[in-house]
């Protein structure tokens, strides 16, 4: 005999925010993906109203589609963890490092997070006294291709690193041709993300040795130099190295 469930009637917003907040405390450390099925089940609504209420969250940065059945925690709800919960010390110690680099190469400078599936912006700084200036809105996610994302695929945890590429449609040896030159020179660099934007990225890391975070300049195609050596990755890689040490890594002492 068929269990489906039948929608109750709709009792307004009260509902609705009731729902959602069901749905996010659905996520934790172990679960970091839901689909639309566990939704109407845990819910007990049909899977239109699932599929509804996880599109409509998405909408809003809350989560962030996958694939077609399968829902993560979005780049607003990540920025905000960082900032309120996982990040105040790294956000504090990096705020000045990232004004004073955007400001010494003039070209924005941004701090990215890893997500639990890819890199996220949670603070940017513009060069002061520019017209027109790049920026990157704050809770933006970055994905693998990003220079971001790239920094993460190569010095974060294996298994997000495995799960992460498994879902690139690309050749893996082009990845690890380039996840290999990144190690070996200390930063990535990318111009997959937006036509007309690159972006160069170095590693942060804390007192346990594990990356903290990315921090990347970013400015219209054919600005920063991204050769080994050259101002733009010496001053990247000199605050990258600043950030860590403030955090209690000895990685760049």
């Amino acid at each position: 005999m068929s269990t489906a469930h039948q929608d109750p009637p709709v009792s307004g917003g009260l509902q609705v925010v009731a729902r959602s907040a069901q749905i996010l405390r659905m996520f934790d450390s172990e679960r970091t993906e839901v689909r639309i099925n566990d939704v109407a089940e845990e819910l007990a609504i049909g899977r239109t109203s699932a599929h509804r209420y996880l599109q409509s969250l998405a909408s809003e940065g809350f989560l962030q589609r996958i694939n077609d059945s399968d829902y993560q925690l979005g780049p607003l709800i990540v920025g905000l963890a960082a900032s309120m919960v996982g990040g105040p010390a790294l956000l504090d110690i990096a705020s000045p490092e990232l004004e004073r680099l955007a400001a010494a190469l003039g070209q924005t400078a941004v701090l990215g997070i890893w997500s639990g599936s890819s890199a996220v912006a949670v603070a940017c700084k513009e060069p002061p006294g520019k017209s027109v200036n790049m920026t990157v809105r704050i809770g933006a996610p970055l994905g693998p291709t990003s220079a971001q994302g790239m920094a993460f695929l190569a010095w974060g945890k294996p298994a997000a690193r495995e799960k992460s590429l498994s879902r690139l449609n690309v050749d893996r040896d082009t990845i690890q041709a380039q996840l290999n030159s990144a190690l070996a020179n200390g930063y990535t660099a990318s111009t997959a993300v937006i036509d007309g934007v690159e972006a160069l990225a170095a590693p942060i890391f804390d007192s346990s040795e594990q990356m903290a975070g990315t921090l990347a300049l970013v400015a219209p195609t054919g600005v920063l130099d991204s050769t080994p050596g050259s101002p733009h990755i010496k001053e990247l890689l000199a605050t990258a190295a600043n950030l860590s040490t403030a955090l209690g890594s000895t990685k760049a002492s």
